[in-house]
C-alpha cells in the first residue's frame, strides 16, 4: 500500500517494518484516509520510545483535539488561559476532552489533513463540506417528496346527497348522518364492552359528502383523480447533481443501477476523479513521511533522516499510458531529427543536441547515458 525507496538498504527495511509491523498499515491506513476524508482531520497519538523508536499508535477524538501553530491564535480554540499562553512557539496538540487538558508535542502526534481551503487553518476541511447545504436540501425535497405522494396520490369519491327541501340549518346535519353511515365503524371497547361511536378520524383520504336539491343532477357519486405528475423529479434530481458535483465522484459509479465502465476501476475512466485521489494520497504521505523521520531519529539515524522517499500506487494506469505514449513521439521526432528521415537526408540535429532539445534530458543526464 506504501512503496519504500532509498538507496541504503538498512534504511528500507527499517521503514518497512515501521509501516508494516508496528503501524499496520495495510490495516490501520484505509481507517486513517476514510476519517482523514470525513472529517478533515484524523489525529494519531504515536507510541514511541528513545530505545525501539515508534512502537504504535492509536486515533484521538477529531472534535476533542486542539492544535496551536507558532503561538498563532486558534479562533477555534477553547477559553482556557491553561492550554495556551502565547510564549511556546511550537506546534502543540492539546486534548481538551480530558480532564487536565493534556497536551503533546508535535512530534508525539501526527495530524493527517487535507488542506484544501486556507479558511480552515491550522485544520483541515472536510470532503464533504461543500456538499452539506446540498444534501440537507436534498434530505428535506426528499420528505417533501414522499408526503405529497401519501396526500395527493389517492383517488377519492365526491358523493352527492339529495336533500330535497329539507331546511337550510338542518343540511349540515343531514348530511353528517349519512357521511356517518357510510364512514363511522362502531368500535367496541375492550375493557367496558360499550359500543364506541366516537372514532371518526378524518385523514386525506376522506371521501366529500355535498348537499344538492337538484333531483337531475348527474352522476350522484364522482371520482376525483390523484396526482397525475408522480414521476415528476427534475428538482430532485437536480438537488442531487449538485451533491455528487461536491463529493468529486461521477453520479454513475455512486449506485448499481446501471453497469458503467465494463468493471473497469473509477480512476481509468475519469482522470479528475484520479487527480482527487492522488491529492489525498499526497496529504496521507505528508504526515507518514514525519512519522518515519521521527522514527529514524529514535534510532540514531541522524545523517540519514532524508534519505528516503514514500509513494503510493498510482491508482490510473491511464497517466502511465499517455506518458509512455508522449515519449515514444518524443524518441520517433528524435530519431528522424538525426537520421535525416531517409537514407540520403542531411541530419538536422547532432545526437547531444536531440537529446537536450527534444528529450529535455540535463547535461548531467547525458553524460550518464554515454
Amino acid at each position: 500500500m506504501v512503496n519504500v525507496t532509498s538507496k541504503s538498504e538498512r534504511i528500507k527495511s527499517v521503514l518497512e517494518d515501521l509501516l508494516t509491523n508496528r503501524l499496520s498499515i495495510n490495516v490501520t491506513l484505509p481507517m486513517v484516509a476514510r476519517a482523514m476524508c470525513k472529517y478533515g482531520n484524523n489525529f494519531m497519538l504515536l507510541n514511541m520510545n528513545e530505545k525501539d523508536g515508534v512502537i504504535g499508535w492509536k486515533q484521538l477524538p477529531v472534535y476533542e483535539i486542539e492544535r496551536y501553530e507558532n503561538g498563532m491564535y486558534n479562533p477555534y480554540t477553547v477559553a482556557n488561559s491553561n492550554v495556551d499562553d502565547g510564549k511556546d512557539l511550537t506546534t502543540n496538540f492539546v486534548w481538551v476532552g480530558s480532564s487536565d487538558y493534556s497536551k503533546f508535542k508535535n512530534w508525539q502526534v501526527a495530524h493527517f489533513r487535507l488542506l484544501y481551503d486556507s479558511l480552515y487553518l491550522p485544520y483541515g476541511v472536510s470532503m464533504f463540506n461543500k456538499a452539506r447545504r446540498h444534501f440537507r436540501m436534498l434530505s428535506m425535497m426528499e420528505d417533501m417528496m414522499l408526503i405529497y405522494r401519501l396526500e395527493r396520490s389517492i383517488e377519492r369519491r365526491v358523493f352527492k346527497i339529495n336533500v330535497g327541501a329539507i331546511d337550510e340549518e338542518d343540511v349540515p346535519a343531514y348530511v353528517e348522518e349519512v357521511a356517518n353511515s357510510f364512514k363511522r365503524t362502531p368500535i367496541i371497547d375492550p375493557m367496558t364492552g360499550q359500543v364506541d361511536l366516537k372514532k371518526n378520524l378524518l385523514n386525506v383520504a376522506e371521501d366529500f359528502f355535498v348537499p344538492v336539491r337538484d333531483d337531475n343532477a348527474s352522476n350522484p357519486i364522482e371520482t376525483l383523480q390523484g396526482a397525475q405528475n408522480m414521476t415528476a423529479m427534475d428538482d430532485i434530481k437536480f438537488i442531487q447533481n449538485k451533491v455528487f458535483t461536491a463529493l468529486r465522484v461521477p453520479k454513475t459509479f455512486l449506485n448499481f443501477e446501471e453497469e458503467k465502465g465494463d468493471g473497469k476501476n473509477l480512476s481509468l475512466l475519469d482522470v479528475r476523479f484520479q487527480r482527487t485521489v492522488n491529492r489525498i494520497q499526497q496529504y496521507l504521505l505528508m504526515e507518514l513521511n514525519k512519522i518515519c523521520i521521527i522514527h529514524l531519529y529514535l534510532l540514531g539515524f541522524t545523517d540519514d533522516l532524508t534519505n528516503f522517499s514514500l509513494s503510493m500506487n498510482n491508482p490510473s494506469s491511464q497517466t502511465e499510458m499517455l506518458e509512455i505514449e508522449n515519449l515514444a513521439k518524443k524518441i520517433s521526432t528524435a530519431k528522424d531529427a538525426t537520421t535525416g528521415g531517409s537514407d540520403d537526408g542531411i541530419p538536422l540535429f547532432s545526437m547531444v543536441r536531440a537529446w537536450r532539445q527534444i528529450l529535455g534530458w540535463s547535461d548531467k543526464d547525458i553524460e550518464d547515458n554515454l
